[in-house]
């Protein structure tokens, strides 16, 4: 049903967390295509190729797309995943260098990967999903930067979704709330070595803050990826999917 067999996929940010998984899921699902990364880590899928890509940097974006065009063509499916989660500042304490480098990564990263990926998605049109997050329409005390930039995705997703509708392609967001990624669950493991929340009992704090009272997975966000990509989301674009199991609060 999801109809994605020999779809041409491109995934950034796809060697490690929830960009390796929806990697992974479209592999399964037949999909064969490219990931973007600084490095290659994890990133090992039959059939799908590697490029070192910073993107940050257009010339890297350029050239990686015309690797993509040269081996396979065009693209069906885009997902921009790549980026960076900053240190925990106060607004009060902003770091001049770092609010340009984590823009650069997590908002124009974004805006350029689909600026050249529409060259090769405009003759048979597809999907491009742009990782976002629940901070893209709430705030976090402490995430002033990372919440700009995810604030800022959704207003390229609402603006792309209307400039490239025409070509039959569609633009939407996926927000994932906490997820139960490696480093997430490695960054709980350090806080209670240095004497904070045990860790068990910081996992039941995530789950008892959503509806469900469970934490969402990179799986569960890899099937939202699936699902846009795919024909059962023909008519959605311009929007945000919240994936974070009914979310409560930010904290």
């Amino acid at each position: 049903m999801l109809d994605l067999l020999n779809k041409k996929v491109l995934v950034s940010g796809a060697s490690n967390g929830l960009g390796l998984k929806i990697a992974e899921k479209f592999a399964e699902c037949g999909s064969v295509g490219f990931g973007f990364d600084i490095n290659k880590n994890n990133f090992n899928i039959k059939k799908w190729d590697f490029v070192k890509v910073d993107v940050s940097n257009e010339k890297e974006i350029k050239n990686g797309f015309e690797k993509i065009k040269k081996k396979i063509g065009g693209l069906d499916i885009v997902i921009a995943n790549a980026g960076i989660v900053p240190k925990w500042r106060s607004i009060d304490s902003i770091d001049n260098e770092e609010w340009e480098n984590v823009f650069n990564v997590n908002v124009k990263g974004v805006a350029l990967t689909i600026k050249h990926a529409f060259d090769l998605m405009k003759p048979a049109g597809g999907a491009i999903i742009v990782m976002g997050s629940v901070n893209s329409m709430l705030g976090h005390s402490g995430q002033s930067l990372y919440t700009a930039t995810k604030h800022a995705l959704l207003g390229i997703v609402k603006c792309a979704s209307i400039d490239l509708g025409k070509y039959n392609i569609r633009v939407n967001a996926i927000g994932p709330g906490p997820i139960a990624t490696d480093a997430l669950l490695n960054r709980l493991k350090t806080r209670e070595k240095k004497g904070g929340t045990n860790f068990e009992e910081a996992l039941k704090e995530f789950a008892n803050n959503t509806s469900l009272r469970k934490m969402a997975t990179e799986d569960d966000v890899a099937n939202t990826a699936l699902y846009l990509g795919s024909s059962l989301a023909s008519s959605i674009t311009g929007h945000i999917i919240p994936v974070s199991s009914g979310l409560i609060r930010l904290e």
